[in-house]
């Protein structure tokens, strides 16, 4: 068979460029594998740590990135495909075995996704949780499910497998073609999985179609449900009594702004809060000291976007609260009626730097009235303070299980943090009157407040 002459085609040359570089970087079967210690003991578990929670969408996002310059590359090629009923052009039969090694790798790593993970409800939720941070947007495993399942897909994907068999010659013929031949070695390594997806795509339809039908009731229900929560949250919250003088004071305030530094714990509370009544312990609240401007400077910290001119002093907390996770000044945090100042066991300055930066890359979510611990997208009071520290050098702290969900209240990370000596007691407001303790006495002042 005579060898196509080589046709110069810009738009190919970067096709064939991305193409095979993608082969190479899906990350699947070696970077999933090397996680599955860490998933397996997470699923025993029920809940994702931070650090494995990181390392989890770090892979997917690199997964997600490379999805995302796959189905660009067929978005370009698609006005010089094979058009029915025309002559077969060069041109067009090149663009064609392009698309079709983008497809075909489009198809495997989604079913391999979908295959590996479509029955572990808790890392399905986990790869659909909306995180900007690493280009992860709401549901986007539910859509590729969606996709690779979907009739127009597989439809799509079985008539271009039909022409690349029958026009086999053809399409080999620029075997030894400089831009389309490496294309042509590297759908040989596809091969394999073609056969194999051919016959998976009937009973993968099958099985979308009763997942959609079992988890629709489910949905519908959560969505009510999550209104309920929301609703009552934010009552819950705004209910106190408007005739209450809050007893930290400006003099209160000022000690504490000498102490603190980024990376600081506060925990506090309210004398009057309703939701005293639904929350565990003495202590209910908790906030992430970020520090003052020039604190987070001389750590060298990094910011998100335009967070550094938005965090100017007097902003030095980021708390979470039924309006989100935000920025807020001291004087906002601490009015309230009691509060301790912990210190985490930072092993560097690195791991303090760390901490913050972490913490910043949770600011501007939503409050979570839910508290579930198992979403990052929204998060509750402590969960901003765990997602901070938990799995630096010293610092793990172990989530318990609270009316059917994974949660941290803020009793329980102050036990845990005192207990494993992660977490230093510097002072405390509110207890045995309006006065400032430290050291020893603010150490027994707090043991004393916690449930046994």
């Amino acid at each position: 068979m005579t060898p196509r002459p080589s046709n110069s085609n810009p738009l190919l040359e970067k096709a064939r460029d991305t193409l095979l570089a993608a082969q190479n970087a899906i990350p699947l079967v070696e970077a999933v594998d090397a996680l599955q210690t860490e998933l397996k003991a997470a699923l025993e578990r029920g809940y994702f740590s931070p650090e494995e929670e990181a390392r989890i969408k770090t892979v997917f996002s690199q997964y997600l990135h490379v999805r995302n310059a796959l189905h660009q590359t067929l978005n370009s090629l698609r006005p010089f495909l094979p058009r029915f009923g025309k002559q077969l052009e060069p041109a067009s039969q090149q663009a064609f075995v392009a698309s079709w090694l983008a497809g075909c790798m489009l198809m495997r790593s989604a079913r391999f996704m979908v295959t590996r993970y479509h029955d572990q409800k808790l890392i399905r939720k986990l790869l659909n949780q909306p995180d900007l941070s690493y280009g992860i947007p709401q549901g986007i495993f539910d859509q590729i499910h969606k996709g690779s399942t979907h009739p127009a897909t597989l439809l799509r994907y079985l008539r271009a497998l039909q022409f690349s068999e029958r026009h086999a010659d053809a399409l080999n013929s620029f075997a030894d073609d400089p831009l389309t031949g490496p294309l042509l070695t590297a759908l040989e390594k596809e091969q394999t999985y073609l056969e194999t997806q051919k016959r998976q795509h009937a009973a993968a339809y099958a099985k979308c179609q009763v997942f959609r039908i079992r988890s629709k009731p489910s949905r519908q229900y959560h969505a009510v449900m999550w209104g309920l929560f929301e609703a009552s949250g934010r009552a819950i919250a705004e209910m106190r009594n408007p005739f209450h003088r809050k007893r930290v004071r400006r003099q209160a305030r000022k000690q504490l702004k000498e102490v603190m530094q980024p990376g600081d714990v506060l925990i506090t509370r309210h004398d009057d809060a309703m939701s005293n009544l639904f929350l565990p312990g003495f202590w209910p609240h908790g906030a992430f000291v970020i520090g003052t401007a020039a604190q987070r400077e001389a750590l060298g910290t990094t910011y998100i976007s335009d967070q550094k001119d938005r965090s100017q002093d007097p902003i030095c907390i980021l708390e979470a609260k039924k309006d989100g996770v935000r920025f807020r000044s001291i004087r906002e945090t601490l009015a309230v009626d009691a509060f301790v100042l912990l210190r985490p066991k930072f092993a560097s300055d690195t791991d303090r730097k760390t901490s913050i930066e972490r913490a910043l890359s949770h600011e501007g979510k939503l409050y979570d009235f839910e508290f579930d611990f198992n979403r990052s997208d929204r998060l509750v009071c402590t969960e901003v303070i765990y997602r901070s520290l938990d799995g630096l050098p010293g610092l793990q702290f172990e989530l318990i299980r609270k009316a059917g969900r994974y949660t941290l209240p803020a009793e329980e990370l102050m036990k845990q943090g005192i207990q494993k000596g992660s977490l230093e007691v510097l002072l405390c407001y509110g207890l045995k009157g309006n006065q400032m303790h430290r050291g020893e006495r603010a150490q027994s002042l707090i043991n004393r407040s916690l449930i046994p």
